[in-house]
């Protein structure tokens, strides 16, 4: 006897079969693309949330804080009102003397007395200036070397709120230093209502958030830098 087999059939249980490995396929791809989403939204939490802490802490940093005396003060330049904030705590006596790291090498003492409008003498008798530093690193690299030849342990350290905790970061591994007290200038447009960036300022806490993240990365991996440019030129610091 001859059973006859409809084409019809073979063809819709061959299609079945096939359907059936195509969906046990599709299954890892869909698992694979969840564990690829998930992966990718817990990283960006990750960096908005470090990015909101890191927010959090420059404005915390650019509110006043109780007097606190040390040996010497340190300005970094680069920002509006910086010297104007550093030489006011030399004037009041919170430091014996007062380093500008970072000046251009064009800009003489009778200038920045002159631009911030203070007697000349305070700059002969308690200000020293940095021509060499070119940036935090080299800040904190001088600033190190000229409190050591001074017997200076305790500073206190000037910068823009934005810039101190990076700034923070790269003074930390400078050995010889006791204590950093930190007086953050407050930049005004980089804020609006209730302490939240504005939106130039949104672009350079991210910018500076940026940079925050690969000092602490450098440092987690051991890579200080080099600092040989530096040690020739501190001598130049001391004023007669």
């Amino acid at each position: 006897m001859t059973i006859a087999v409809d084409p019809r059939f073979g063809r819709t249980a061959r299609s079945s079969a096939q359907g059936g490995g195509g969906t046990r396929r599709r299954f890892p791809r869909l698992r694979k693309r969840l564990l690829a989403t998930l992966l990718v939204a817990g990283f960006s939490g990750y960096v908005l949330g470090g990015f909101w802490r890191f927010t959090e802490e420059v404005d915390r940093l650019s509110k006043p804080v109780p007097s606190a005396d040390a040996d010497a003060i340190v300005v970094l330049t680069g920002g509006a009102m910086r010297l104007d904030y550093g030489l006011d705590l030399l004037r009041s006596g919170r430091g014996r003397r007062l380093l500008i790291s970072g000046v251009h090498p064009g800009t003489t003492a009778a200038t920045l007395a002159r631009l911030t409008k203070t007697d000349e003498a305070w700059f002969d008798c308690c200000v020293d200036i940095d021509y060499v530093a070119a940036d935090t690193v080299g800040n904190a690299e001088m600033a190190g070397r000229w409190a050591e030849r001074r017997g200076y342990r305790d500073l206190i350290l000037v910068t823009s709120d934005y810039h101190m905790p990076r700034s923070l970061l790269e003074f930390d591994r400078i050995s010889g230093i006791r204590s950093i007290t930190p007086v953050a200038v407050r930049r005004a447009d980089l804020w609006s209502r209730d302490s939240l960036p504005s939106g130039s300022g949104l672009k350079l806490l991210m910018t500076e958030y940026g940079k925050f993240v690969a000092t602490r990365i450098r440092g987690f991996l051991g890579m200080a830098p080099q600092d040989a440019a530096t040690s020739s030129h501190v001598a130049s610091l001391d004023r007669p």
